[in-house]
């Protein structure tokens, strides 16, 4: 079965880690390189005649972005990345295989890979759509589960993502309380850089020095200085600023 080879150029690490976590169930995709800027991908693609490029327009910076695509050789399809469909027109005009609003949910990825594969036309992945479409379902749970590396009393842990029920920083550490144990675990991590890697994972910051994981809320309750009671499904209550209301839209809107 042919694979197919993939170049990601976007400058924010949590984009490429999503856009790599949903390529790792499709085994005929083969992400072969990352690219910060326009100018780096363009050459590794013509360098090494990429058949997919995942590109974030505005890393062109003042380069034209027709001028970006039609300098790709005619067999790298390309799809947009970006946070906001402002550029979807320009996606539009210039036949870009998809534009995908980011952080890419697993049922929109994968609508993106039939288009894909439509567009690439070969004919031994044809029957692997529908293939992959189930086995996807049975991925689902999956595709975001992240691992944590802790040391923790003179041994290394590997934690589950989906057992962190919330985490509180201090400094340069942050505190990993979990749905199975009593205590929490201390980490040498700033919690800005745990919320970075855990954003595909549903973790949302509700205080400068808390994140939770969405998932795990069960209950908000008002408070009279306008701040919020966060009661978690295990009963825990946090306190939800003001500040990061809009870590709830869709729910406090």
């Amino acid at each position: 079965m042919k694979r197919f080879s993939v170049v990601i150029a976007d400058n924010c690490e949590v984009v490429r880690r999503n856009i790599q976590q949903h390529l790792k169930i499709h085994d005929y995709f083969d992400p072969i390189a990352l690219a910060f800027n326009a100018d780096e991908a363009r050459d590794i693609c013509i360098n090494l005649e990429a058949d997919v490029l995942f590109i974030n327009p505005d890393i062109t910076f003042d380069l034209d972005n027709l001028n970006i695509v039609e300098q790709l050789p005619a067999c790298t399809h390309v799809i947009y990345l970006s946070k906001s469909d402002l550029q979807a027109i320009d996606a539009f005009e210039l036949d870009v295989i998809d534009y995908l609003v980011t952080p890419v949910t697993p049922i929109r990825f994968q609508k993106c890979i039939n288009k894909l594969l439509k567009r690439l036309d070969n004919p031994n992945t044809a029957p692997l759509i529908d293939m992959q479409n189930i086995f996807n379902q049975l991925q689902l749970n999956s595709i975001h589960k992240e691992t944590v590396i802790v040391k923790d009393s003179g041994r290394i842990r590997i934690i589950d993502t989906d057992d962190i029920l919330w985490i509180a920083g201090a400094g340069n550490y942050v505190e990993l309380y979990l749905s199975n144990e009593d205590r929490p675990i201390l980490h040498r991590e700033t919690l800005t850089s745990m919320q970075e890697k855990l954003t595909t994972s549903g973790f949302i910051r509700i205080h400068r020095s808390i994140i939770v994981r969405k998932q795990n809320i069960s209950e908000l309750k008002p408070t009279e200085n306008g701040d919020y009671l966060v009661t978690l499904k295990n009963g825990a209550t946090l306190n939800l600023s003001r500040r990061y209301k809009q870590s709830m839209s869709g729910i406090l809107n």
